[in-house]
């Protein structure tokens, strides 16, 4: 099929933004372009996939499928039958993702900075990886293009070095990727061949992670430069749209949204106290746990119960094990003085709790996690084991937030929310194509999901 004559999809990705932010930011002017194409279409939130992880969210994204057919539960995971730990990536997709279904419409296609793509598949069009992606020259297919993005000053991430205590360094190093990427993205759109384009910001989210603050109180030092780099943000969004066309799909989307973190709850640390977890703090890995642990937790929130068909030292578990758990877990507070505990004063650390049997279907659902602790408001929960305490400071003042992610696409006239599955059959219905049957979401183009719906598959505990 010829790019000449088929129409174009450019889908323009800004990591960790919540719709309210960009309509918060168009409405005063920090984003005039934001503020001038918005009004062409809906700005709907959207909801991501549990975990609100950038890996499980993006792969969520590419698929038109949820963690149980995809297969990405979050940055690392375990080997399966096993308690080493990898990073999963490209090769770990269990669904098609989007470049494989426009190239059987023989479309090409371009996939910028999409998350959790290294190391790059050979495409038909092109690929350039998103974090994680140690190494340039296996982020980039074909590797033709690494002479382009070398020239553009390209970056694969930002580099964040010491953000509390150099916040302006930090800054000038998000807004120096920011505008390299810029660069990049401007060239290859017009000089390689494409009908659809991926092209993701993720500076916006390692903003937003240590500077969450200054992004929303006018009063915070630094609140002025978050303004400008969102002045930027908005220059380097309304130069990709032309490339869209007048009658091409044009698509904004991120991954989560995001809100304030003052705790960070160690998930594990708090397994240990309870009695649930048996590895050392000063453990290097997982595979040091013994076989008196019922349970051991994994970012952010994914907890694993140590049963006996799955892990080499499980356990035979007794019914119920999931649910009491999710109980204590529901019932932690943390009071004044820095304690947790199960009951009594304090302010929640968990504000609900998914079982995985209900959350997740699919070919590899018996993967998923056995039940997901979900943050209450303020809370960073962290999956990290080489901590005593359930509770100590972090570098992060930002978390994600599921509920509140962006989708807008031109002339649609839909309203309500979102899911994430939907964002890609969205995409491919404007290109005319089918999604592929991995794919769970519907085109959501004119659709009203405003109404009420049922509680669906997630269930809390207790």
């Amino acid at each position: 099929m010829s790019t000449a004559t088929h129409p174009r999809s450019l889908v323009i990705g800004l990591d960790g933004v919540p719709s309210w932010l960009l309509q918060k930011l168009a409405d005063e002017g920090v984003m005039p372009h934001m503020a001038a194409l918005l009004p062409h279409g809906a700005l709907r939130p959207l909801r991501a996939p549990v975990p609100e992880i950038s890996s499980t969210s993006w792969a969520s994204f590419l698929t038109g499928a949820d963690p149980g057919r995809h297969g990405i539960y979050g940055f690392i995971d375990t080997e399966p039958g096993d308690y080493r730990t990898r990073f999963p990536n490209v090769n770990d997709l269990a669904a098609t993702p989007v470049w494989q279904a426009t190239a059987a419409a023989g479309l090409p296609a371009l996939v910028l900075n999409v998350p959790g793509t290294y190391p790059a598949p050979p495409v038909h069009g092109a690929l350039v990886s998103g974090f994680v992606a140690p190494d340039f020259d296996r982020a980039v297919s074909p590797p033709r293009l690494r002479e382009a993005l070398r020239e553009a000053g390209y970056h694969l991430d930002v580099e964040v070095g010491d953000a509390a205590n150099d916040p302006d360094g930090f800054i000038d190093r998000a807004l120096d990727a920011l505008r390299a990427r810029r660069r990049a993205y401007l060239r290859l759109l017009a000089e390689e061949p494409w009908a659809l384009a991926l092209c993701v910001f993720t500076e916006t989210d390692r903003i937003h992670h240590f500077l969450w603050r200054h992004v929303t109180d006018p009063a915070a030092p630094l609140h002025g430069r978050i303004m400008d780099f969102y002045r930027e943000v908005d220059e380097a969004v309304a130069a990709l749209v032309p490339f869209a066309g007048d009658d091409g799909a044009l698509t904004l989307v991120s991954d989560h949204g995001f809100g304030p973190a003052d705790t960070q709850f160690y998930l594990n640390a708090w397994l240990r106290q309870a009695g649930y977890l048996a590895l050392p703090a000063d453990a290097e890995s997982l595979t040091d746990i013994d076989e008196r642990t019922t349970a051991f937790a994994l970012d952010p929130g994914r907890v694993h119960l140590n049963r006996q068909d799955r892990f080499p030292r499980g356990r035979d578990l007794a019914p119920g094990t999931a649910e009491e758990i999710g109980r204590a877990l529901l019932a932690l507070r943390l009071a004044e003085d820095g304690t947790v505990a199960e009951g009594g004063p304090g302010r929640p650390l968990v504000a609900e709790v998914l079982y995985g049997p209900e959350l997740y279907s699919g070919p590899v659902a018996d993967h998923a996690p056995d039940l997901v602790a979900m943050p209450a408001p303020g809370v960073q929960i962290r999956g990290a084991w080489s901590s005593d305490a359930p509770v100590l400071p972090g570098p992060f003042t930002g978390t994600h937030t599921r509920d509140d992610a962006t989708f807008w696409s031109r002339g649609d006239t839909g309203c309500g929310r979102v899911d994430m599955r939907d964002v890609m059959p969205t995409v491919l219905a404007g290109l005319g194509i089918a999604a592929p049957p991995s794919m769970e979401g519907r085109d959501m183009r004119g659709v009203d999901t405003s109404a009420p719906v049922g509680a669906g598959t997630e269930r809390s505990a207790g």
